[in-house]
């Protein structure tokens, strides 16, 4: 994750090459987030300071993840600790990583970063990141400081990224001082008119949408299609558990081990961080078990559809026509504010 910004040059994420060998680049990283070590399994210890009313570097409010409206962002094999600001910004950086995806290099995890509440490096300033303006893509390929850690071809299509982006979104290879190739991070101020023009442009539903009230807790001894969605989710992310919709004790141990490998209390209870760290966007296109998870909430809201795992053309029409009667954009894609409505 990107440790210094400073106040006129954004700066990138301190890595260790001894650290992490990937890719030709072979670069390795520990990385280091204002006060805090990521761990093994993306753990971070010892955070910022708490938030209060403040400003990221770019003009945007910032503060703790309970206080500016987030959704998760998951791009292949790539998910975004804490997601990304909620609304115009998330539907511009996503935009961003999955083109990074798709046209520059695979994504990966960990490795990639959103939002972490926390000052610049010795400053009182915060960092981009902060506001959840920004994202990392690939930081240990990418280190802070490193310049032509992408080939030519690479620059190429990031640069079409960034035209596409009209001004809305700055890299770091472009910082004048030292360089941050991994970061992107919105270049314009709220209230800005191009960000939701871009947005709008790009298929989001403009602004920050309103989120449902909360998490549905679920817990041992409940069933049903809430069930169903967290025994998928686990499925999707590798723990061998049944989709049955009965939160047994099967249930239970998965549901605790992967709160312990995500820092959470292991108490077996899905609520609002479980709930925030177990969800996989999903989108048309997508497949696997998490598009079985939406396909079974969706048809017990009302909106029948196959659970067939492929999210074809009749899913992605029940996705919006769903989020549509939520007041949520219809885009057609399941991030936090749309698994949240469906498991309501």
């Amino acid at each position: 994750m990107c440790e210094h910004h400073d106040l006129t040059t954004p700066l990138g994420a301190v890595a260790d090459p001894a650290a992490r060998a990937r890719s030709p680049l072979g670069r390795r990283a520990l990385l280091r987030g204002a006060g805090g070590v990521l761990l093994t399994g993306g753990v971070i210890t010892a955070g910022a300071q708490s938030a209060s009313a403040a400003t990221s570097q770019n003009g945007w409010t910032a503060g703790t993840s309970s206080q500016i409206p987030l959704s998760s962002l998951a791009v292949g094999a790539a998910t975004f600790p804490s997601g990304v600001r909620a609304g115009d910004v998330y539907t511009v950086l996503r935009y961003v990583a999955v083109q990074f995806n798709a046209t520059v290099e695979a994504l990966y995890s960990p490795g990639c970063w959103g939002h972490n509440y926390r000052e610049i490096s010795g400053s009182t300033s915060l960092s981009n990141h902060a506001s959840g303006t920004a994202i990392d893509c690939n930081a240990p390929d990418h280190p802070l400081g490193a310049a032509g850690t992408f080939s030519s071809a690479q620059v190429s299509a990031i640069r079409t990224i960034l035209t596409r982006c009209n001004g809305v979104v700055r890299w770091g290879g472009d910082y004048s001082s030292r360089k941050d190739e991994m970061h992107f991070e919105i270049n314009v101020p709220p209230g800005d008119s191009r960000l939701p023009t871009l947005a709008a442009s790009l298929g989001g539903g403009g602004g920050t949408p309103t989120p449902p009230s909360g998490w549905t807790l679920v817990r041992q001894g409940d069933t049903g299609f809430r069930v169903s969605a967290v025994q998928h989710l686990l499925r999707q992310r590798g723990y061998s558990v049944g989709a049955d919709g009965i939160f047994g004790s099967g249930t239970d141990g998965a549901v605790r081990s992967f709160q312990s490998s995500r820092g959470l209390s292991a108490d077996g209870i899905v609520g609002q961080h479980t709930w925030t760290a177990l969800i996989v966007n999903v989108q048309s296109g997508s497949q696997g078990e998490a598009v079985i998870g939406v396909q079974k909430c969706l048809t017990a809201k009302g909106y029948s559809t196959g659970a067939d795992g492929i999210f074809g053309s009749g899913t992605d029409a029940q996705v919006r026509a769903f989020q549509r009667s939520r007041g949520l954009p219809d885009d057609g894609i399941v991030g936090s504010n749309t698994w949240q409505a469906l498991t309501a």
